[in-house]
């Protein structure tokens, strides 16, 4: 089978955004699928971080085409005075918003639609049609965000008729800071249009939660039977070779996005209840304000920061700590968000102190592998005693046989098999 792939995150790309596809090919390739990566130049794109590490994960059989691009980052960071381009959902912004960052969220959610990255799409899109025309791709996948890349996939679609799959690692105009690019009526009424005709032109669709592909079906317009959801997942190789060494004193890690909308205040309240030492490590991208209300925190708790860092070192901070913090924003979609470190967490096997949802997607997937414990956001003394209790026990390790399903070859077979097969 040849199967092209439309992405714009692709190593040396570094952050959650480039692992799924990366991994995905890795184990698609080894059971004999032809890929065609269409990506951006590194050295043009716009990225948040970059890891270099993460070249050695492209499997040699697949090729890789690197394109141009016309993006208009520069007038972003013109307004703003930044120097870098920013993360997904602010984190990494000032707790109190400027008036330079709103006209720059502004001019961002209203010139630059779906997004400042479609610039790309006309060199995408040329890759793509000189390798249906000389290699005869049938299949192609485009996944986002960036959301432009989903309009690759429709033109692709209309022009040569390719069997094409539109894979949402988030919701379009769903996604819970959408507001906060202050879109007009007539923006949100333009881009719900696009989406609309990217739900019903593509032959599947792949969402990585359960509630967001009800979401999407209940948004209509798409064929039936065509909504799949397959989540993130982990690569077992990312751990293998690795040894835990977990400090003496008991230590909580966070890894990933911190902005406005996560319960730090709650997170804080709990470890405040508590009296002996511990130490907290987050490791990521945070706002001014999350960082505010985690440096709250009383001294019997010795909390560090510390920016991304590689994929590999990051891997090796999971299994070298006691416990790992898993916080979903406070907003209404948080029932369908299951970003992808949660699945690292579960291939590090150490147990999961989750706050969010209990009722949601990552709430059952932790409670299904026994991985750990979910509690409201409010639930500060049921947190509290928790922490105590996986001290107590040392925190013991997770069964690994429970978390196979969610490993990215086992995710590799049942892509092939059930999303692929046409």
């Amino acid at each position: 089978m040849k199967l092209g792939i439309i992405t714009y995150y692709w190593p040396p790309a570094g952050g959650p955004g480039v692992q799924r596809w990366l991994k995905l090919s890795k184990y698609l390739a080894r059971e004999g699928v032809q890929l065609y990566v269409v990506t951006v130049d590194a050295e043009k794109a716009t990225y948040p971080l970059r890891d270099e590490g993460l070249l050695k994960d492209v499997d040699a059989t697949i090729q890789v085409f690197r394109t141009g691009t016309s993006e208009k980052f520069g007038a972003y960071k013109k307004v703003t005075g930044k120097k870098s381009v920013p993360f997904s959902g602010f984190s990494g912004e000032d707790a109190n918003v400027s008036v330079l960052q709103k006209l720059a969220r502004f001019v961002r959610g209203n010139f630059f639609v779906p997004d400042a990255r479609k610039g790309w799409n006309s060199h995408a899109f040329a890759a793509a049609s000189e390798l249906i025309k000389t290699e005869d791709v049938k299949h192609w996948i485009t996944t986002s965000p960036p959301h432009s890349t989903q309009l690759v996939g429709l033109k692709l679609k209309k022009q040569f008729g390719v069997h094409w799959t539109a894979d949402f690692r988030d919701p379009w105009t769903d996604i819970y800071y959408y507001r906060k690019f202050y879109p007009t009526a007539l923006t949100r009424w333009y881009e719900r249009g696009l989406e609309r005709k990217v739900f019903a032109s593509c032959d599947e669709l792949i969402s990585v939660s359960p509630s967001w592909s009800g979401l999407y079906e209940q948004k209509g317009g798409l064929k039936k039977g065509s909504v799949h959801t397959l989540t993130n997942g982990f690569d077992p190789e990312d751990f293998s070779a690795l040894v835990p060494q977990r400090p003496a004193k008991f230590t909580l890690l966070y890894a990933g996005t911190l902005a406005a909308q996560y319960p730090c205040g709650e997170l804080v309240a709990a470890l405040n209840s508590l009296d002996f030492e511990m130490n907290l490590r987050v490791v990521g991208s945070w706002d001014g304000h999350s960082r505010k209300m985690l440096e709250a925190v009383n001294g019997h708790v010795n909390l560090t920061f510390e920016d991304y860092v590689p994929k590999a070192q990051l891997n090796q901070y999971l299994l070298d700590c006691h416990l790992m913090l898993f916080l979903l924003p406070n907003v209404g979609s948080a029932t369908g968000h299951v970003p992808g470190k949660l699945f690292d967490y579960l291939g590090a096997g150490n147990p999961i102190l989750g706050l969010g949802p209990v009722e949601g997607d990552a709430s059952e997937i932790i409670k299904g592998t026994s991985a750990g414990a979910v509690f409201d956001y409010k639930e500060v003394t049921a947190i509290a005693e928790y922490i105590r209790r996986m001290k107590e026990q040392d925190a013991p390790r997770t069964d690994a046989a429970k978390v196979q399903v969610y490993a990215r070859d086992v995710q590799a077979k049942r892509l092939l098999k059930e999303i692929l097969r046409n």
